[in-house]
């Protein structure tokens, strides 16, 4: 189906990013169309994607990877979703970062973490958005999944409730084409968000041919309104 439920520039676009990557893999061409339009736009990294050692081990050639290795990593993911967010018509401070633990986002849902829930909590009624762009609770991804818990949560405490677009990235059965928005990417979208992409080069080394496969001519959304 066609991207009917159009954007405008009042509208404030929050978008929920579990790792470094998830901006671009997921709605790069979304945050464009916003940026063109004139619509706000705040992206919220809940974890700096610290715990990624297959990569890591890779590119420093090194086995053990201690907590001193994986803040230098996740210093490193950071500068790179910095450069991404930019690629993508967007400034440096637009983008914000929890540090929350990666491979961690379910368990802090599971316990109601006050800390966790404060931050998303206080960045709701900061930026009090019109949208939120979210990773989808189907994801194949225990950070997706805690990710969408965490903000499904922090939205009632804030006492908030908002359409949400939410994106799939690692599937499983289910296929959004049958029932999401789509929205039709343009040639310079497409470029522009493979080169975003391209910025999160530490994820690159095991998984080129993956990641770039993102930047499609489509982007598909599956959408909930306020009840």
């Amino acid at each position: 189906m066609p991207f009917s439920h159009a954007l405008s520039p009042q509208d404030r676009v929050m978008v929920f990013a579990p790792h470094p990557d998830d901006e671009a893999l997921g709605c790069g061409g979304l945050i464009q169309h916003a940026v063109a339009l004139g619509a706000p736009v705040r992206v919220v990294f809940q974890t700096d994607g610290d715990n990624n050692p297959w990569p890591q081990r890779y590119v420093e050639q090194r086995w053990s990877i201690d907590m001193d290795c994986r803040r230098r990593w996740g210093a490193r993911r950071r500068l790179e979703a910095g450069r991404s967010v930019q690629t993508l018509g967007l400034r440096a401070e637009d983008a914000v970062f929890f540090g929350l633990p990666d491979q961690g986002l379910t368990a802090l849902h599971q316990m109601h973490d006050e800390e966790a829930l404060g931050l998303h909590v206080a960045e709701l009624e900061t930026f009090r958005p019109t949208l939120l762009v979210v990773p989808s609770q189907d994801d194949n991804h225990p950070d997706h999944e805690g990710s969408y818990g965490l903000i499904q949560e922090a939205m009632k405490r804030a006492g908030m409730d908002l359409a949400q677009w939410a994106y799939l990235i690692h599937r499983r059965w289910f296929c959004p084409e049958a029932s999401g928005l789509t929205l039709q990417l343009t040639l310079q979208q497409k470029a522009r968000k493979l080169a975003a992409i391209e910025c999160h080069e530490t994820q690159l080394f095991l998984s080129s041919a993956r990641f770039c496969g993102y930047a499609r001519d489509q982007e598909i959304f599956i959408p909930s309104q306020p009840d």
